[in-house]
């Protein structure tokens, strides 16, 4: 599988009707179980999440990341409840540690 999409029924619907793989979980906390073992299993190549799954996961990212690892690719898709601003951190703080420059960015 390419693409795999993680989450509740309302999240995952959509992508369903889009012929994308998706895996249902009950709650937050079973998401990010699957998420993790997907990720580490390399049964992926993008692995799609809500916000609340992505903030579950950072310190695996993180790890990808540092590991230079190619795949999965994280997408993180805001839920229904609104964008909560973690993805903006975070992305300001691999960049900092990329450049090795602190960013200023109006927060």
């Amino acid at each position: 599988m390419d693409v795999i999409v993680v989450g509740d029924r309302y999240f995952t619907n959509l992508f369903r009707l889009l012929g994308i793989d998706t895996v249902e979980a009950d709650d937050q906390d079973s998401a990010s179980e699957i998420a993790k073992q997907l990720a580490e299993a390399g049964d992926c190549k993008v692995l799609i999440v809500d916000q609340r799954i992505a903030s579950r996961l950072k310190t695996l990212m993180e790890t990808f990341v540092t590991e230079k690892r190619l795949y999965p690719i994280f997408v993180v898709i805001p839920d229904f409840e609104g964008i909560l601003g973690e993805r903006k951190k975070e992305l300001t703080q691999l960049v900092n540690r990329s450049v090795g420059v602190k960013l200023k960015t109006g927060d």
